[in-house]
């Protein structure tokens, strides 16, 4: 660009480019001799060795070409799906790192669960923390997003975090205002759901067989599913907790017939938000039983290979001590996961 002259602006602000300049710019950028004496075994696309296309790729997802990429690469950027279509073809980051294994080992899986709280600027703040964190590769990390700003948080959000919606409708679509399905969870980046949490029983007055179908759709289009359970204080006290998380069982598994993209999440309401915790010993207690539950009516094969997660006002002060436990397999944490702390409550088993 001669000197003096001021860059072209387009309406967002950003600095109108060229294709052709932009190509020279690019560090792919060859000569035609250069193109047709490339090494014929090495992968390209277009020309472009695969090492050098996963270097920009890399580039772009970080956000810093996402307004040119689009069309320059006809590819769906806007959404996690897209990304990972075109991503998958030359890195495994993004995949599902239980999908190769066929063996029975349960990955730690630790869920932040944002609740209705946050906006653009606190979601960018969490996500700058999760990015420059040095995240334990051994645990899966799930967050659950507001539903309005599920595409913002995916796109700064680490390409290896999970997404997930905190509900879903049990249709696909239809005149249900208000509502959100899976399908549209999907749209926009989202991989997992969470269903069946007790402010969603208690408040909107969801019950053991909405929420179970609820689950049954989710995972039929295609979504993970964090399947909440968990007494009150009252039926704890009655000592009705195993009757409880039984009953509550029981409701998904007459609609779920295939567990492999479930985790179950057993929350006492009466720990949710009030400071107040279980002993790691009491939660150990249910999740045995949980187990147990799974191994008697289900299948052992289930019962051994299903990820149970404790939720209840988990902080990185108690983190370590329940992730000891054998049967518990993770967390869903609450309002410690909009803060730094939580990087300390993923890396737990450390």
């Amino acid at each position: 660009m001669p000197p003096g002259v001021l860059p072209k602006l387009n309406r967002n602000g950003v600095q109108s480019i060229s294709k052709a300049l932009l190509f020279q710019r690019l560090p792919f950028h060859r000569s035609q001799h250069t193109i047709r004496t490339m090494d014929h075994n090495r992968p390209t696309v277009g020309g472009v060795t695969a090492e050098v296309l996963k270097t920009v790729v890399s580039q772009a997802l970080l956000g810093k070409f996402t307004a040119v990429f689009p069309k320059l690469f006809k590819c769906q950027w806007k959404t996690y799906e897209g990304q990972k279509k075109f991503f998958a073809n030359f890195s495994t980051d993004c995949t599902d790192s239980d999908s190769n294994s066929n063996n029975m080992s349960r990955k730690f899986c630790v869920g932040g669960n944002w609740k209705m709280n946050g906006d653009q600027k606190s979601i960018a703040e969490i996500a700058k923390t999760l990015s420059s964190a040095a995240l334990d590769p051994n645990t899966e990390v799930v967050i659950g997003c507001p539903a309005i700003y599920l595409m913002y948080a995916r796109n700064l959000l680490p390409c290896e975090l999970g997404l997930a919606g905190q509900n879903a409708y049990k249709v696909a679509k239809g005149a249900f205002t208000g509502e959100i399905s899976p399908a549209m969870l999907k749209d926009i980046g989202a991989d997992w759901v969470i269903l069946g949490h007790s402010e969603r029983r208690a408040v909107f007055g969801e019950s053991d067989a909405l929420i179970a179908e609820k689950a049954e759709h989710a995972l039929a289009e295609g979504l993970k599913v964090i399947a909440c359970i968990g007494e009150t204080l009252e039926e704890r006290e009655a000592g009705k907790t195993n009757e409880v998380v039984a009953r509550q069982m029981c409701a998904y598994a007459q609609k779920i017939k295939d567990w492999k993209n479930v985790v179950v999440a057993y929350e006492p309401v009466w720990a949710i938000g009030t400071g107040k915790t279980a002993t790691p010993d009491q939660a150990q207690e249910v999740h045995a039983f949980l187990r147990q539950w799974l191994s008697d009516n289900i299948s052992k094969e289930v019962s051994a290979s299903l990820r149970i997660q404790y939720g209840g006002s988990v902080t990185a002060a108690n983190a370590k001590e329940l992730a000891k436990k054998p049967d518990i397999d993770g967390f869903l944490v609450g309002g410690a996961s909009l803060k730094p702390e939580f990087v300390d409550i993923i890396n737990a088993r450390q």
